[in-house]
């Protein structure tokens, strides 16, 4: 088999597809506006010399980029000739598969392709539908996610569900030692504000403020970290709170092992593939109740679930975890085994297998 991305070759979601179908024997290429080097995949990079922005919070006049590459991919992926056009995320890659007029056309939605950018303007909620409605076959990372998309699809085209899976063997658990005087607070996201970091700082401070020692350790970078960092000084607790910026996909598992609890405060979020690392690791998940979140965190079995914006009841949720490792311990191998159970990388890439196999009957 053939299998064409039309996607972001520097994502670590793209290249673990890539990477495992070309393990299974097939020949896999991979159209991308940024390179990257992969064994068994042929990587067909385009120097757009910055006139494309995939980001979906890129203006309008940057999405018009893709109209003057529009042509030049069409050629490509006709001299490729694959089987399947596979295009990962709606909004960018997918509008281009979409103009290409390829078929068969899979597209896959990841988030705030659905969420944020057809609520722009009237035109990108016009490009999103014209995507979505071109593919043959269209998948989400979550139910939350799907049903979201399928208000942009004319008729009963099915959105199928298929999360982005777990590496077990990766995200591993560790035996920690569960003492209350060295309490670690961890999250693992891009600075923006649909992340809700700013009421995980305020919990922090509240925590602290009640007398308990706790340090908190924020894994990412992103346009909002000045204005973070100015936060912790303006409350006064700088010293206990950790800016370690971008790091490396494969550093991420240390990280998570000094972690005793795993914070998602999205005021957004279409899946929680960082909070399905962090159960899988054995670490207790806090997280926002809302959008695809409470599909991988069981409220009060692998964490807890509490309202978005709400730096009171991650603080509670906190304390409560301080004061009973016991249950912290509990929680961590309950989500180990959630994560076993339904969102391991294999089974997930299987579900994937199947919807190749049904497109090509």
């Amino acid at each position: 088999m053939k299998i064409c991305y039309l996607a972001d070759a520097g994502s670590i979601h793209t290249q673990k597809w890539a990477i495992h179908f070309a393990s299974k024997g097939n020949e896999i290429h991979i159209i991308s506006f940024r390179d990257a080097n992969l064994d068994g995949v042929k990587v067909h990079y385009i120097d757009s010399s910055g006139s494309i922005n995939t980001s979906p919070s890129a203006s309008i006049f940057s999405k018009l980029g893709y109209v003057l590459w529009s042509r030049h991919i069409k050629k490509l992926i006709n001299r490729i000739n694959p089987d399947i056009l596979h295009a990962h995320w709606a909004s960018s890659y997918g509008f281009l598969a979409a103009l290409s007029g390829f078929h068969l056309f899979i597209l896959s939605v990841w988030g705030s392709d659905i969420s944020i950018f057809p609520k722009k303007l009237w035109i990108t909620k016009k490009i999103l539908e014209f995507s979505l409605n071109r593919a043959d076959i269209v998948t989400a990372t979550s139910s939350a996610l799907a049903e979201d998309t399928k208000n942009y699809i004319d008729g009963n085209k099915q959105v199928h569900v298929i999360p982005f899976g777990v590496n077990i063997n990766q995200f591993t658990s560790v035996k920690k030692d569960y003492r209350i005087d060295d309490f670690c607070v961890g999250i693992v996201k891009n600075l923006e504000k649909n992340y809700g970091i700013e009421f995980l700082i305020r919990a922090v401070e509240i925590v602290i403020k009640k007398g308990h020692k706790c340090r908190l350790i924020i894994v990412g970078d992103g346009s909002l970290r000045k204005k973070l960092v100015q936060l912790c000084d303006e409350i006064r607790i700088s010293d206990f709170v950790t800016f370690t910026g971008k790091i490396p996909n494969h550093m991420v598992v240390s990280h998570l092992h000094s972690f005793d609890v795993f914070v998602v405060p999205s005021l957004s979020e279409s899946f929680g593939v960082s909070a399905l690392e962090a159960s899988s690791c054995g670490i207790p998940v806090i997280a926002s109740d809302i959008g695809g979140l409470p599909e991988v965190i069981v409220d009060g079995e692998t964490g807890y679930l509490i309202p978005p914006r709400n730096e009171a009841a991650i603080a509670e949720k906190i304390i409560k975890l301080i004061e009973e490792p016991e249950l912290r311990q509990n929680l961590g191998t309950n989500g180990r085994k959630f994560v076993l159970d339904n969102y391991e990388w294999n089974s997930c890439a299987i579900k994937m297998e199947e919807i190749y196999e049904r497109i090509l009957k």
